[in-house]
């Protein structure tokens, strides 16, 4: 279920007015309503006015946030990453520093979507997105098949494009701060006559980071333009570039478990500290384009064709840490020197009809649809292992070594060796001391998917609702080897699934005007293939894995519609997880079975007029129920996530009185403890096999606060200062190997807002 819940919902934002009993729901000021109106929505519902069927987000069956744009540049989360370390419920965590996953409900959320299209354009080799581009994001916890196809039953993320306004705007904006971290924008919005509208805008930001070394640039630009065609017709064409350049890196390594059995810890170093080379680098630009034609059959019933296309071309190069854990007094590891030449074009299509119809002596809602997404990727990759040593307590840069991912270099002397290696590319056997030999090679990948998809939202009497919906998924990838150091090209592989059907139910009572009380079920597949060599004993196909989950909460309304509580209990199991054979080298097994469990709870909205808070507390637990390894069961699927979470932010700006045009607030994020890696194992008769590569970061709370003044209707100042208490944790945790990141240290950051209109 992606949105499935609220494909008929155009919700009120975070801080806005929440419709109800078919009220419509307000967003930004009246002279900045976007000009295709139709797209103020939640997920699959278009039309603000199609059936009068405006459905609140809180008759939405589902746990849902949204970060609009006054919390956006409240808390100056300028990224994708920046939003979800803000979202209740949303752990960030990943190996590398650029390519940040992000967790929800105990699984990683793999379903993007642009104006409710789902596309692969965040997939890699995609940078995490500017948020400059977008007016909001929508974040959907839990299964997201139905308008999404395959993927993890973690959530989705909906970003919400800007586009052109009815009347005229122009927005700029410069910052600076700590780490001479600088941030220009500017966004003009501009009508064309009766009919049509353009939105054009500029970003541009360059920054050292905390950690020695780094550094981050990024610009970027769009236009979007919006056409009446006659009454009932509107066209929406936009583009959009980003181009970002950060230096990457995998984090710091723990110190290996004791030879006792006890756990590894993580490093007492200084947080500036970093691990990869001075020349660590890479290169994204991202090119979009993307047209969208609406139609008003009738004042019930709209049809929408949306089409996207987005090329990302990006090179990395770059040293980093091998996966080997250090001891407290030899801080000796190895670097490895990567370089990946990633080039992907994604397209994205989606159609659909919505709108209401009579029955039961009231307006029922339906949607009917049908989506398909592409990509199709080449990557060139080399990498040149154990080339240079490091000391992770007193770290020096290697250097560059030549890396070519198109074909043989000859043997490179280790650093620091003083080795002469043969001038040949053919490896020796053995191989001669102190020189390394660099891989390569080369594939495409090629994946499609199209579903055809539907939901109707029913309303047999006043105050219940019952929601059904249901999708039927083709899925298919093709991996073909394009270059190897053999010159011996495998055939292509081939993956597909057929026919998965993916269906949800829901339904929604109104205890009273204001409360409800709902239930769910959604349901989400994820493709996987066995192993090389290995395959199921009763020769069928490897099933994809399965996930379901069944959510009960309540939601209340507050504040004339203004403030928004909601409580939810949720259970997810996922089957079909697959393992290899221990004792029959070419048998896979689907036999693993996990569960999480948790409860969520989320205030958004305004406690007085302007006062606004959003945030909550998550609790998750995950477990293996079933697993080859019998010592796993019962553990944590991903220690990495808290069980416990606190996300809160509020904002105060008095609307009027001595005080009005001043505005005070913060944000506190709270984590209990979590850890990363995996016990020592022991055998038989008592003695170490292997040491343990856990490490453990304990519970912490960061506190960041904001000031602002508004000088005039166009003209305001705010400052910034994150983690206040200079609080030192690690954001990220992995392993004893690597991928282990400390969390920013105190910063501040001032902005200037100008806007006209």
């Amino acid at each position: 279920m992606s949105f499935s819940s609220i494909l008929l919902a155009s919700a009120a934002l975070a801080g806005a007015p929440l419709a109800a009993n078919g009220d419509e729901p307000s967003t930004v000021g009246s002279d900045e309503t976007q000009k295709s109106d139709e797209i103020m929505v939640i997920g699959k519902s278009y039309g603000r006015e199609v059936g009068k069927t405006v459905t609140p987000l809180k008759d939405t069956p589902n746990t849902i946030t949204v970060i609009d744009r006054e919390q956006i540049e409240a808390q100056n989360l300028f990224t994708l990453e920046d939003a979800l370390t803000a979202t209740n419920g949303i752990t960030v965590n990943g190996v590398g520093s650029e390519d940040p996953s992000f967790f929800s409900r105990g699984f990683a959320i793999t379903n993007y979507l642009i104006d409710g299209v789902p596309t692969f354009a965040f997939n890699f080799p995609s940078a995490v997105p500017d948020l400059f581009f977008y007016d909001r994001l929508e974040v959907l916890r839990g299964p997201a098949g139905l308008f999404s196809g395959s993927g993890n039953p973690a959530g989705s993320i909906n970003m919400v494009r800007k586009r052109p306004l009815d009347a005229f705007r122009m927005q700029a904006s410069a910052g600076y701060g700590s780490y001479d971290n600088a941030r220009f924008e500017l966004d003009v919005s501009t009508p064309i006559g009766p009919r049509a509208g353009l939105r054009v805008g500029a970003m541009a930001q360059d920054q050292d980071q905390f950690f020695d070394t780094a550094h981050r640039n990024r610009i970027g630009g769009f236009a979007v333009g919006s056409l009446e065609i006659g009454a009932r017709t509107t066209l929406t064409i936009g583009g959009y570039y980003d181009r970002f350049r950060p230096a990457v890196q995998t984090g710091l390594p723990g110190i290996i478990g004791g030879a006792d059995g006890s756990d590894g810890r993580l490093l007492d170093v200084k947080r500036s500290t970093y691990l990869g080379a001075d020349w660590n680098r890479f290169n994204a630009e991202t090119w979009t384009g993307f047209a969208e034609l609406a139609h008003k059959i009738s004042d019930r019933w709209t049809l929408r064709a949306t089409g996207l296309v987005t090329d990302v071309d990006r090179v990395d190069i770059y040293s980093y840490i091998g996966n080997q854990p250090v001891t407290a007094t030899n801080g000796a590891t190895n670097h490895i020197a990567y370089r990946g030449d990633s080039k992907q074009q994604t397209r994205a299509f989606d159609f659909n009809g919505i709108g209401s119809f009579p029955l039961f002596g009231r307006d029922q809602t339906l949607i009917l649809g049908t989506d398909y997404q592409a990509s199709s990727g080449t990557s060139y990759a080399t990498r040149l292992s154990n080339y240079a040593r490091i000391d992770v307590y007193n770290p020096v840069s290697p250097f560059e070594p030549p890396l070519n991912p198109y074909g043989a270099s000859p043997y490179y002397p280790v650093q620091g060796s003083g080795a002469t290696c043969p001038a040949t590319s053919t490896a020796i056997t053995p191989a001669p001391a102190n020189c390394v030999l660099q891989v390569y090679g080369g594939t495409a990948t090629d994946v499609e998917q199209y579903g055809l998809y539907g939901q109707m939202r029913l309303s047999p009497v006043a105050g219940l609702t019952l929601i059904v919906g249901g999708r039927v998924t083709w899925w298919d990838t093709t991996t073909t080897t394009l270059l190897t150091p053999s010159g011996i090209l495998p055939p292509s592989t081939r993956y597909g699934v057929d026919n998965r059907f993916t269906p949800y139910a829901g339904i929604v009572w109104d205890v009273a005007s204001r409360l409800n009380l709902y239930a769910s079920y959604a349901d989400s597949f994820t493709p996987q293939a066995a192993p090389v060599g290995r395959a199921r004993l009763d020769g069928q196909p490897i099933e994809p894995l399965i996930g379901a989950q069944y959510e009960a909460g309540t939601k209340l309304s507050l504040m004339n519609d203004r403030l928004l509580l909601s409580a939810a209990v949720y259970q997810i199991t996922q089957t079909n997880r697959l393992f290899n054979d221990p004792d029959i080298q070419t048998v896979v097994l689907q036999t693993g079975k996990v569960r999480s469990r948790g409860i969520e709870a989320e205030a958004s909205g305004e406690i007085l007029p302007g006062w606004r808070i959003n945030g909550g507390y998550t609790y998750t637990r995950t477990k293996y129920l079933e697993d080859q390894t019998a010592a796993f069961e019962g553990l944590p699927l991903v220690p990495i996530v808290p069980k416990h979470m606190i996300k809160a932010f509020t904002n105060y700006a008095p609307v009027d009185g001595p005080l009005a045009g001043a505005s005070l607030g913060g944000s506190v994020t709270w984590f209990s403890s979590t850890f990363g890696g995996n016990a020592a194992v022991f055998n038989a008769d008592g003695t170490l096999r292997t040491r343990s590569t856990i490490v453990r970061q304990p519970s912490y709370a960061v506190l960041d606060l904001r000031a602002g003044y508004r000088f005039s209707e166009r003209a305001s100042v705010s400052v910034n200062i994150a983690n206040v208490l200079d609080k030192s944790y690690y954001a990220r945790i992995a392993a004893t190997g690597r991928g282990n990141f400390y969390g920013s240290p105190r910063t501040v950051f001032a902005s200037l807002r100008y806007s006209f209109e």
